[in-house]
C-alpha cells in the first residue's frame, strides 16, 4: 500500500476501467475519482470495475461520486450504443449494507468473484501497472471539494427519497458553505 492509508490505483485494459480503492473510500478521495471516471466516460469507457479489498470503509461523499458514475454511465446509454456499467468487486459485509441502505445498491452489479486488481494481477498486465491518483487537495481546492461533496449527497437525495431526511441538513451547509468560499474567492479574501 501507498505512504498515504486511503489511496486510488487506476488502470485501463482493453475496454475496462480498473480502480482499486486502498483504505477509507472517503471525500479525500473522491473528487480525484470524480475526475478520472469523468474523463474516462468521456473518452468512450463504457465498463468500470472497482476493487474494494482494500476499502475499510465508505463514507456519504464517496457513495455519491460512485452512484454519479454509475447514473452517468446509465445516461451514457440511452445516447450510445454501448452498454455502461459500474462492477463492484470484493465488497464487504458493511460496505454492502451501506450501498443498500442507501438505495443505491442497484446502480451496479456486485460482483462475488475474487478479482484481484494490482500490478500482479494478469488481467491489468496489457494496461502496465496501476497507477496511484493525486488524492491530496492541492492549496485552492477547497471550494471544488466542496462542490464535489454537494453534488455528492444531492445526487444521493435525488437516488431515493428516503435518503433526504439523511442528508438535507448536509446539503444546506455545504451550499451555505460553498457559497462563502466563492464570495471570499471574489473579494480576493
Amino acid at each position: 500500500m501507498s505512504e498515504n492509508p486511503n489511496n486510488i490505483l487506476v488502470g485501463v485494459s482493453g475496454n475496462l476501467v480498473f480502480i482499486k480503492v486502498q483504505g477509507k473510500g472517503g471525500f479525500q478521495i473522491s473528487q480525484p475519482l470524480r475526475q478520472f471516471s469523468l474523463e474516462m466516460i468521456g473518452r468512450g469507457y463504457r465498463e468500470f470495475v472497482v476493487d474494494l479489498a482494500e476499502c475499510t470503509s465508505m463514507d456519504s461523499t464517496f457513495l455519491g461520486v460512485l452512484a454519479g458514475m454509475g447514473l452517468r454511465l446509465q445516461a451514457a446509454d440511452n445516447t450510445a450504443s454501448a452498454s455502461g456499467k459500474v462492477h463492484l468487486a470484493n465488497v464487504n459485509a458493511r460496505c454492502r449494507e451501506v450501498l443498500s441502505s442507501l438505495g443505491i445498491d442497484k446502480l451496479f452489479t456486485i460482483d462475488l468473484c475474487d478479482l484481484r486488481v494490482g500490478p500482479a494481477s494478469p488481467v491489468s498486465q496489457p494496461a502496465g501497472e496501476m497507477q496511484s491518483l493525486q488524492t491530496a487537495p492541492a492549496s485552492g481546492d477547497m471550494a471544488k471539494q466542496a462542490e464535489v461533496m454537494l453534488e455528492a449527497h444531492r445526487t444521493l437525495m435525488a437516488i431515493d427519497p428516503q435518503n433526504v431526511p439523511k442528508f438535507k441538513d448536509c446539503v444546506r451547509f455545504l451550499a451555505e458553505d460553498l457559497e462563502k468560499m466563492r464570495a471570499a474567492q471574489k473579494t480576493g479574501a
